[in-house]
């Protein structure tokens, strides 16, 4: 695992001189931390989720049950029907998987929309994020939670570079009074990383392991430890929290859009106003006063500490004001308010299914076969008897007259209930799971008409919305902060040259639309929404226009301009230019005839 600086700027204090400011934060955090690590959600969850993936891979019993097993000379076979299951659900995942894409809130945004498809897909692509999604809901199938970290590395400050990586769950500490699935109601987040001293001292060569193993050291046994002498590492803690602060809201003249700035910055932009900003036209605009309303709201913070030693600490350099980590969850349980697998619920049918399965082999193994009961000197070959009468040619020679004096005693039977219990076992597992033999590919009847087919087979996906629903959510949080990085942190000539020749043609498009407003050749300043999975409402309406403004145009030909029907298709802003082209060209070569006849008229009279 890597190590990085959400602000790229070094601000350690490790050298021992810690401010009551930092002290006071330490202790917070402190308190946090425990809080959280000795939680009952928390520990609940890392116990479960310990024990599912276990049983996902097949290891099933305690170590102790196999000792017992193997004394008693019993079976210790495993029948592990969950994997198949499990894997499943996550391949149809991917399959039933889309790509997000953005699209515009208002129709002036449509050509950097289209702009920003071309980016967002690129660092989706870049970034393996598709790839980085399915491990997140593999874990999260498996566990019930998994994190997405998605972040940007300042190594060069001056071509930030956006990245996104797993975070596994129990690296993972949430606020233990969060509910919601996207953590907008959590507090704090933590996030437990283990480096040794060389790694840390790359980033923070202040960095004293010094004053960390005095702390471990004279911590109570309650408090968070955060040196491992076994392995030599050292612990680091990535904090962010939410702090309210007061924000003063106001009508921005310039932009003429709501916006809020600090105490300071406010003076500041007032400021400035009084003495005049220069706006891209050429006009100064000069404010005397700015009437504003004060409220408070929630800043992001982030800390990372080791031991007693603050490393860094400052306000999140990301405009979404969320943490940059995305919670992927399975089902929550809510009087615990902790998340679980689909693996839980299928253990204890799993257990069934193995001890019943053990007991059916004991019983098939140890079962007293027919007893031979015949009269002394009947059977004349009763020595070969006892060493082959388990092979499948031999022959038991019996003396002349003496076939009535042998026989064999009845086998015991066993019992039909193993079989009845058997499938009640598997119905149940596929039942819980979702997993019905139409998701698995094994088909159930070979009469059955295809529609019928069809129903049932959309009717297993329909049992596994709580998931798949909690998956999409997740990616569409995800898809808004990677929208947000790219405006906050990617240039537009870095766009453009991601989109070449068009990304050109786009910008230029946006340009003429609104060349008065500030930033107006600016990524950053659309406004963009993110479809994922299903059409927004607004393009439904939009669809249902177009539908009917060409019916419209149909019955009465020339009445509708083909250019008022292209603005309400779902076409990209390229294809509608070229189409509108077209048409001008069309119409120029039509009226260039038309004139060319009336000509040709006029010579012959």
């Amino acid at each position: 695992m890597n190590i990085t600086s959400p602000s790229g700027i070094l601000s350690i204090s490790g050298n021992g001189e810690v401010s009551v400011e930092d002290m006071d934060l330490l202790m917070k955090l402190e308190k946090w931390l425990q809080d959280a690590e000795n939680s009952t959600p928390e520990m609940e969850w890392r116990s479960t989720a310990t024990e599912d993936y276990n049983y996902y891979a097949g290891d099933q019993d305690p170590t102790e049950v196999v000792e017992l097993l193997t004394q008693m000379r019993r079976p210790t076979s495993t029948f592990n029907e969950i994997k198949p299951k499990i894997d499943m659900l996550i391949g149809l995942a991917e399959q039933i998987r889309k790509v997000p894409y953005v699209e515009p809130v208002t129709f002036e945004d449509e050509a950097l929309a289209e702009l920003m498809n071309g980016a967002f897909k690129h660092y989706r692509r870049k970034q393996k994020i598709s790839e980085r999604e399915m491990q997140c809901f593999e874990h999260t199938v498996k566990s019930g939670r998994s994190f997405l970290n998605l972040y940007v590395n300042f190594s060069n400050p001056f071509e930030p570079d956006i990245r996104c990586k797993r975070i596994a769950g129990r690296d993972c500490y949430v606020d233990p009074n969060s509910v919601e699935l996207d953590m907008s109601d959590a507090r704090f987040f933590f996030v437990n990383k283990w480096f040794t001293e060389d790694d840390i001292k790359s980033i923070w060569p202040e960095f004293s392991s010094d004053i960390v193993r005095m702390y471990k050291g004279s911590s109570t046994s309650d408090m968070p430890t955060y040196f491992d002498e076994a392995s030599d590492l050292y612990r680091i803690i990535e904090c962010w929290y939410k702090k309210k602060e007061p924000a003063l809201w106001f009508q921005n003249p310039i932009t003429g859009e709501p916006e809020s700035l600090s105490r300071k910055e406010m003076k500041d932009f007032t400021k400035a106003l009084r003495e005049g900003i220069t706006l891209p036209n050429g006009e100064v605009l000069q404010v005397d006063s700015l009437p504003y309303v004060e409220t408070r709201m929630d800043n992001v913070y982030y800390t990372i500490f080791s031991g007693g030693v603050i490393l860094e600490k400052g306000k999140s350099p990301y405009f979404h004001k969320e943490f940059p980590f995305i919670q992927y969850g399975a089902y929550r349980h809510e009087d615990e308010n902790r998340w679980f697998g689909a693996v839980t619920e299928l253990k204890d049918p799993q257990f069934a299914l193995n001890t019943m399965r053990r007991q059916l082999q004991h019983l098939l193994q140890t079962s007293p076969k027919g007893i031979l009961m015949h009269e002394i000197n009947a059977v004349l070959n009763i020595d070969e008897y006892d060493e082959r009468s388990a092979e499948p040619n031999y022959r038991m020679e019996i003396a002349d007259g003496k076939i009535e004096k042998v026989k064999f005693s009845q086998q015991p039977q066993i019992s039909t209930v193993y079989s009845q219990l058997d499938t009640t076992y598997l119905e149940s597992m596929k039942n819980i799971s979702g997993a019905q033999d139409p998701l698995m590919g094994i088909q159930t009847s070979s009469r059955e008409p295809g529609i019928t087919a069809r129903t049932r087979l959309e009717s297993s996906i329909a049992v596994l919305y709580l998931l798949f629903n909690n998956f999409r959510e997740s990616r569409i949080q995800g898809g808004k902060q990677l929208l947000s990085l790219i405006q906050q942190f990617i240039p537009p000539n870095t766009v453009i040259r991601i989109e070449g020749q068009e990304g050109m043609q786009l910008m230029e498009i946006n340009s003429q639309m609104n060349p008065q407003l500030e930033g107006f050749n600016d990524i950053s300043a659309g406004k963009f929404d993110l479809a994922i999975d299903e059409q927004a409402e607004n393009l439904t309406v939009r669809r249902s226009v177009a539908m009917a403004l060409t019916e419209l145009s149909q019955n009465n030909p020339g009445s509708i301009p083909p250019e008022i029907i292209m603005e309400y298709l779902e076409l990209p802003l390229t294809v509608k230019m070229k189409v509108q082209r077209y048409n001008e060209e069309r119409m120029e070569r039509e009226y260039e005839l038309e004139l060319a006849k009336i000509k040709g008229k006029e010579k012959s009279q």
